[in-house]
């Protein structure tokens, strides 16, 4: 019955194909798909590193939210202890902000599942 062993090794890949998939589709590949228009980070604005979030919600100081936009290709957000620029420090009218964005960097992009997909001129 040489059949057999072949047939459990074409499921053995199936599956690992399948899981490899249902990874990737569940946001732990690689990147994050929001639908929002800027990524909401904590900052320190006299050193212009992130901070981890609950800093700016326990605390006053130089610690403030920053909005980094997110435009049609993937942005990466820095992780928290690195250098963010780019972005600004009030969300912009109309305006929605992605919150939550890991702590260890991640690379977001605007139109994911469920995503609008449109240039973020809409609102104000």
């Amino acid at each position: 019955m040489p059949a057999a062993p072949r047939r459990r090794a074409s499921r053995t890949v199936t599956i690992g194909v399948v899981a490899a998939l249902a990874a990737t589709l569940t946001g732990c590949g690689q990147g994050t798909n929001v639908s929002e228009d800027y990524a909401q980070i904590c900052r320190d604005n006299a050193t212009e590193k992130r901070l981890p979030d609950d800093d700016c919600n326990n605390h006053g100081g130089s610690a403030h939210w920053y909005y980094l936009p997110l435009g049609s290709s993937s942005r990466n957000v820095p992780a928290v202890g690195d250098r963010a620029s780019g972005g600004v420090d009030t969300l912009p009218g109309g305006k929605t902000a992605a919150k939550g964005i890991s702590g260890d960097g991640a690379s977001v992009s605007r139109g994911g599942f469920g995503g609008s997909g449109s240039d973020g001129s809409h609102g104000g």
